[in-house]
């Protein structure tokens, strides 16, 4: 498997079975990066909340490893995650490390969930951890690459 590659992808974290994590991968913690994975579309929402709550509620220890040095701490109050990072400096190994000595697991017991290849993927895959990649399909990289494809394809314009 290439270092770019998770393990699984999904569109959202809502998608993500948390019970295979726990029974069939014996994960026992999470490393969430933030923007674009628990904030979409500069919110936080009651979804992404709950999804959290019920994480925490199967015994899954919680944390943020972010590349933005501009996380809340109200945020972070909120989402209830005790375990963070800023500006991790990922893909770089050390803070996905790091992280797991801080939540006291093993690297293979950690999962860490994000949407981006290079920054989230890679790190976790480098730290020997479990990567959930989770697409983007709002941005702008995205939405660049379907254009190209149609004005391939002969279509200039889409209403």
């Amino acid at each position: 498997m290439g270092n770019l590659m998770p393990r699984e992808s999904y569109s959202n974290i809502f998608d993500i079975s948390l019970d295979y994590l726990i029974n069939d991968i014996h994960i026992k913690g999470l490393i969430f990066d933030f923007d674009g994975t628990l904030r979409r579309n500069k919110t936080v929402s009651i979804d992404t909340l709950n999804f959290l709550k019920k994480a925490h509620s199967k015994g899954l220890k919680l944390s943020l490893l972010s590349n933005n040095p501009y996380v809340s701490k109200t945020i972070l109050k909120v989402l209830n995650i005790p375990t963070t990072k800023k500006f991790a400096c990922k893909p770089l190994k050390k803070p996905f490390l790091d992280m797991a000595k801080k939540m006291n697991l093993k690297p293979e017991e950690i999962a860490v969930i994000g949407n981006n290849r290079l920054s989230d993927i890679w790190g976790a895959n480098r730290a020997n951890m479990y990567s959930i990649y989770i697409q983007n399909l709002n941005g702008y990289m995205f939405k660049r690459k379907i254009e190209d494809r149609l004005k391939d394809l002969g279509i200039k314009h889409i209403k």
